[in-house]
């Protein structure tokens, strides 16, 4: 994901602009145009001799980090023209207006709702990845900052409030710094007395933090006369954080994890359940330090190497056809069927919703499109599955193995309806992303404990009923063929 992009300008002067994935194309724009000092409407921004879309976010444009845009003039200067909004509540209908992109997001709520805008105490609005929560943050952003300057676009208005703990939140770990053996950068030399100081201030620390935690009081600390390895004191630390990271995050045993199972109320004989995507998936992005990009020793060492296997593969690898490779296909399918009998499918429908449930590897995606049938309100509807990226719709004559849904896979519900697809009942028997996730753990598991039994087993059987081919006796040897003549 790219955090930072380098822009050319028409002089061939270059600056870096800090991006975010949420940000758009307009606003990397912008803030170019503004370190440059000219107007931003004149101006566009190419990467791989294409222009790109200002409307389009980062997250979906594909670039690398520190990736090379070019800014260059348009032909006619870019104009606001007025966006068209559909806004849709939490009941399914859509209301409609015309709004400038100056306009915030907490004055199209306002018009569009009128006196019913006061009925939602934490409004929301929730356009392609991003969420905007809060009236103050819903007045800060207008429609340029989320990239409409022009056309029509869809908005989802919910009544959300942003909690200060959520479940299931994911928090991205601290990036520890990357640590360089002083031999692997300038040889092996003597320590200087700067360095032996650097040791004992860390050497104090780590008897600090010893002395605060009763549980690592068995580690032994040399004396302070003695010069101590850097490395030896890292690996001490590091082997203290794991340490605590065990004591704060056990292991579930088999018997919790039945017990989890029993608690949880299926759908139907092939363990469906039902969640709601959105369910702890809030992330918190952080952006990392230009250091964090730059190479190690370690880093050259690990490329070199899988360029070296690469290299020898292309050189010394054998040529293959077409035949050869449908072969290698097939048997690689025939693997994935040896050790996966039961894959798990998510079916994800538009109002981020998410069916789960157990298939067998060999059978067709028409069986999963009839199972999803009578969970829908109209049984009878015409629908497709899809995966993406890119978007590739499955063919219901083929098998889930054949559309690689093997051992687990994500598809996509579409439909020409825009309605709610499910039943409402439904909805009484949602459950969290946390358990849905342990129930698939709990069929992994179950799959491999299988394959490993049926590993082991040895066919004495089939070796007796199947022998290898036996040596031609010597009459048959000595048999001469009718073609030959002495």
């Amino acid at each position: 994901m790219a955090t930072s992009l380098v822009i050319l300008g028409d002089n061939a002067a270059r600056i870096t602009v800090k991006v975010n994935p949420n940000m758009t194309i307009l606003n990397v724009l912008e803030l170019a145009c503004t370190k440059w000092k000219v107007d931003s409407n004149n101006y566009d921004l190419k990467y791989h001799n294409k222009i790109l879309d200002t409307t389009s976010l980062i997250r979906f444009t594909n670039i690398a980090n520190n990736a090379l845009l070019e800014l260059v003039p348009v032909a006619k200067s870019r104009i606001n023209s007025p966006v068209g909004i559909w806004l849709q509540l939490e009941d399914g209908s859509r209301l409609t207006g015309e709004f400038t992109p100056n306009q915030s997001l907490w004055d199209v709520i306002q018009s569009i709702l009128k006196e019913n805008a006061a009925n939602y105490d934490s409004p929301a609005i929730i356009y392609t990845r991003m969420e905007i929560i809060g009236k103050e943050q819903l007045q800060k952003k207008s429609l340029k900052d989320i990239g409409l300057v022009g056309g029509k676009a869809l908005l989802r208005l919910l009544n959300k409030s942003e909690s200060v703990e959520q479940a299931h939140v994911y928090v991205p770990p601290e990036r520890k710094p990357k640590i360089e053996e002083s031999s692997q950068r300038l040889g092996h030399r003597e320590r200087s007395p700067i360095d032996q100081s650097n040791n004992l201030g860390n050497l104090e620390k780590l008897k600090e933090e010893v002395q605060q935690n009763q549980e690592t009081t068995d580690i032994n600390i040399p004396p302070k006369t003695e010069a101590i390895d850097t490395c030896a004191t890292n690996k001490t630390i590091e082997n203290k954080d794991k340490k605590n990271k065990k004591d704060i995050n056990p292991k579930l045993s088999d018997e919790d994890l039945n017990n989890f199972k029993s608690t949880i109320k299926y759908l139907d004989e092939r363990e469906t359940l039902l969640f709601d995507m959105m369910d702890g998936t809030f992330v918190t992005y952080k952006d990392e330090g230009d250091d964090f990009y730059e190479p190690t020793v370690k880093d050259v060492t690990l490329v070199m190497r899988d360029l070296k296997s690469y290299r020898s593969q292309l050189e010394d690898g054998q040529l293959c056809t077409n035949a050869m490779r449908v072969l290698q296909k097939t048997q690689n399918q025939l693997n994935l069927l040896y050790q996966y009998k039961k894959c798990i499918v998510r079916v994800h429908f538009p109002n981020r919703l998410v069916l789960q449930s157990v298939f067998k590897s060999t059978e067709n995606v028409s069986d999963v499109i009839s199972f999803l049938r009578k969970y829908l309100v109209d049984g009878s509807m015409e629908f497709h599955l899809f995966t993406a990226p890119p978007k590739i719709i499955l063919n219901p004559e083929e098998t889930l193995l054949e559309c690689g849904c093997v051992p687990s896979a994500m598809v996509h519900f579409s439909s020409m309806t825009e309605s709610d697809h499910l039943k409402p009942e439904l909805r009484e028997k949602i459950v969290s992303a946390n358990q849905a996730s342990i129930a698939a753990y709990l069929v992994r598991k179950e799959r491999a404990k299988n394959s490993k039994t049926t590993s082991n087993e040895v066919p004495h059987d089939e070796a007796q009923q199947n022998p290898g081919p036996s040596r031609k006796s010597n009459q048959e040897i000595k048999q001469k063929p009718k073609w030959f003549k002495p």
